[in-house]
């Protein structure tokens, strides 16, 4: 009964956010201007999420707190690997391959681009990773590793991630790489006990988006 409320409550919020970027958004310029109004409006998803929570008078999310670093985590796949080694190391690590995975990108793009374009790169990056955190790995895989434990959660949140991503007009394949994305996002999220590892690589990669010319 809860799984069912909480994805009513996501639809819910969802249906919210379509609207106020169908009806209130679209018209906005320039171009970053509209991006950003359409990351702001996330909060329209988060607000019945959080609603739930004060009713049923359980925590919001069981995320947001000080990571655990040090705690032990395996490479490449979480909880399964070749080796194990520490959170902060993972997460050093997934953004020095994320850099050079969008590196020939950026320079593509050029240096310019990256001059004009730094302030809203930080601003789109902080925002964007915050909100999307905050619903996919801070409420959502809360709520679902408690009804169905650490693992399945992950697995139902990065698909909802990366067909989220879908209704932004992205393909299917990238929506795909979304959801791998999000099964790194929410892994050291349960890993680390908090959403801050998560809310910095999501970041790294939305700056590197932005200095690629990728969105």
């Amino acid at each position: 009964m809860r799984f069912i409320s909480i994805t009513v409550l996501l639809g819910f919020g969802f249906f919210i956010y379509l609207f106020v970027n169908l009806h209130w958004i679209t018209s906005a310029h320039p171009e970053e201007l509209h991006i950003l109004l359409n990351r702001l409006s996330l909060i329209c998803i988060i607000i019945p999420l959080f609603a739930f929570s004060l009713i049923s008078k359980i925590p919001f999310m069981h995320y947001w707190k000080k990571p655990q670093w040090n705690r032990e985590i395996h490479v490449p796949l979480i909880w399964a690997g070749f080796r194990q080694t520490k959170v902060k190391l993972f997460l050093i690590i997934a953004i020095i391959i994320t850099f050079f995975t969008f590196l020939p990108f950026v320079i593509l793009n050029g240096w310019n681009s990256m001059q004009e374009a730094w302030l809203f790169a930080l601003i789109f990056a902080i925002t964007n990773a915050l909100f999307e955190e905050v619903i996919w790995r801070g409420t959502l895989l809360s709520r679902f590793s408690e009804l169905f434990g650490d693992k399945w959660a992950v697995i139902i949140t990065s698909l909802g991630f990366g067909l989220q991503h879908y209704s932004l007009g992205f393909s299917w394949a990238v929506c795909i790489a979304f959801s791998i994305g999000g099964f790194f996002f929410g892994g050291i999220t349960i890993k680390s006990n908090s959403i801050v590892p998560a809310v910095i690589l999501h970041l790294s990669i939305n700056v590197l988006m932005v200095f690629s010319g990728l969105f």
